[in-house]
């Protein structure tokens, strides 16, 4: 389940069309906010620190800088055992001209150029290419250097070999079921000739982060030839079996808040990185049955996918007085998402993504077909046809992290959507979903997190598509989708106190204060009747318990700041909320 104060805790839109007088049945009974977006992305947490390295380099031996104290800029007059020197020319391992992406033309006039039309001795010379080295060795090409070749002197021009490092063979060692250019094709990215061993580290530190592994070590090693190395990685797979069970009361309490959810995955289905989930959720007053599967697959190194969701829905309103009416709905959604990012490093990444909804959903009274509200066609039927447009970044530094993510969302008539006249909701909109936060670490054991969540639409929505605020993964203090419109806003700031910890640093109890602040309105042309009422403040205090690994245990006391009219008699309305889960 999702967490209260996660990034990606924005209840995603409604799946089945409801009677708008009835709050609850409104959104998603799961909140996620990948579900929004389509895919996952990267966890925000703060990054760490990087001492200790995935990657064992040699210590390159016999170059370095002139220690001698000599002098290497040479003289204006000949000295004995001298040559003039009028032209540098800087060759590669082939002798072909050097043509490098780090000794660019305008670094070797740079560095160079003020040494023409002088004399030098075979020693300065050296000290000359030795300092070219040391350039490359500041630069993390450990594994590049600069020689005198034979005949280095001819005429006044004086030859320097430059032998940038690469890669002549990466061996990956401890696969078992991941296929080895999985591994392999990933580290290339950062096997750049000249081998830079930072951009080789980042690729090896984001393997080290990715599921699939329990461990990534790797050690590079000299080759056969001058400046050639060969990357050996050893690497534990981690078993990519996955189950999760858990127990909260996020749902609405019109189809009642005490759900249940069961949920497996396999990470490597077919060898290759492909991701497979299944998740089921129901309430303890059988009104409510949610699934959602999804299957992932990786297309590049990048971490390029795509990604296709089905999430079925059956929900029926169990609370009294309206379960007498024997309100229900029914609804389905089809998802097909490509995410690609286009930078990735540890410590940052930004991708965009498309994708292509199905939504489709029903609502009946007795087993009739009945609408409710205004844009439902006379079959109580809403569908839409969504194309989007996502972007999403992260930066992360030792001190906290930053996330952005956006996505643009069109309503086509595409494929039977829903199309009604006028200024009626209908499946042909244009909205603009925003979310920022900003994870602070303020001390050892204080960590501060900041979530802004905003949708805005330039047409009346349907209920699917509507902002949704209230609840424990929301604006604490209220019940579950409490409030919908469509445009909306929420904040939410919360201080996680660590309390105790275990024996490896990590907290196993914390306090969580917390303030929640939500507004909704809808487009003014939405004829749908607006409540007076659309503003949502909640002040209160978490309590989070992990005793042992995968286990966690979650508690929140909203307190009210506003009064609502409608409030009723739930827990939820009291301000209480409780999420037990354990993952195996």
């Amino acid at each position: 389940m999702a967490n209260s104060t996660d990034i990606f805790s924005v209840p995603p839109p409604q799946i089945a069309q409801t009677p708008p007088s009835i709050p609850g049945l409104q959104g998603d009974p799961n909140p996620d906010l990948d579900d929004d977006f389509g895919q996952p992305t990267p966890d925000v947490t703060p990054i760490e620190d990087e001492d200790d390295p995935t990657l064992e380099t040699p210590t390159p031996d016999g170059i370095g800088t002139d220690n001698s104290g000599t002098s290497i800029l040479g003289t204006t007059e000949p000295r004995p055992d001298t040559v003039l020197v009028n032209q540098f020319e800087l060759i590669d391992r082939d002798a072909a001209p050097l043509e490098s992406r780090y000794l660019t033309a305008n670094v070797i006039e740079r560095q160079l150029g003020n040494l023409r039309g002088r004399y030098f001795s075979i020693a300065e010379l050296q000290a000359i290419a030795d300092q070219i080295t040391q350039f490359y060795l500041d630069g993390d090409y450990i594994t590049s250097r600069a020689i005198l070749p034979e005949q280095s002197v001819i005429n006044d021009t004086v030859r320097i070999q430059v032998i940038e490092g690469r890669l002549s063979s990466i061996e990956v060692e401890g696969n078992d079921r991941l296929r080895e250019n999985y591994i392999r094709d990933r580290i290339e990215l950062g096997a750049t000739t000249p081998l830079n061993t930072t951009a080789l580290e980042n690729q090896l530190r984001l393997l080290r982060s990715n599921p699939l592994f329990e461990t990534v070590e790797a050690s590079l090693r000299a080759g056969s030839e001058l400046g050639e190395s060969i990357l050996v990685v050893r690497v534990t797979e981690a078993n990519p079996f996955t189950a999760s069970i858990s127990a909260d009361n996020y749902a609405p309490p019109s189809v009642g808040s005490e759900r249940i959810g069961i949920g497996i995955g396999h990470r490597n289905v077919a060898g290759f990185g492909d991701e497979f989930s299944a998740e089921y959720n129901f309430t303890t007053t059988d009104g409510l049955d949610f699934g959602n599967i999804s299957y992932r697959v990786p297309l590049n190194a990048m971490n390029g996918a795509i990604q296709f969701r089905a999430s079925p829905n059956r929900n029926s309103i169990t609370q009294d007085p309206f379960d007498e009416f024997g309100i229900r709905g029914e609804s389905s959604t089809y998802e097909l998402t490509y995410r690609q990012p286009v930078v990735r490093t540890p410590r940052e990444e930004l991708a965009f993504s498309l994708g292509l909804a199905f939504q489709s959903s029903q609502t009946l009274i007795e087993d009739e077909p009945t609408p409710f509200g205004i844009g439902p066609d006379d079959q109580g039927r809403s569908r839409t046809r969504t194309l989007s447009f996502g972007q999403d970044y992260v930066r992360r530094d030792t001190s906290g992290a930053w996330a952005f993510r956006s996505q643009f969302r069109l309503g086509t008539a595409l494929f039977s959507a829903t199309e009604n006249s006028g200024d009626v909701p209908d499946g042909q909109f244009l909205s603009w979903l925003g979310q920022v936060q900003r994870v602070q670490r303020l001390s050892d054991n204080h960590l501060l997190i900041a979530q802004l969540y905003t949708q805005f639409a330039g047409d009346p929505l349907l209920p699917s598509q509507q902002f949704v605020i209230g609840g424990g993964q929301s604006v604490r203090g209220f019940r579950q989708n409490a409030r919908s419109g469509d445009n909306g806003i929420r904040l939410s700031i919360e201080d996680r106190i660590a309390i105790v910890r275990n024996t490896s640093g990590l907290p196993i109890f914390q306090l969580a204060p917390f303030l929640d602040l939500g507004y909704v309105w809808n487009d003014s042309d939405n004829p749908n009747t607006e409540t007076d009422q659309r503003f949502l403040a909640g002040l209160g205090l978490g309590l989070s318990w992990q005793p042992f690994e995968n286990f966690s245990v979650r508690l929140d006391y909203g307190v009210p700041l506003i009064d609502l009219d409608d409030r009723g008699e739930n827990i939820q309305d009291d301000g209480f909320y409780f999420s037990v889960g354990y993952g195996f």
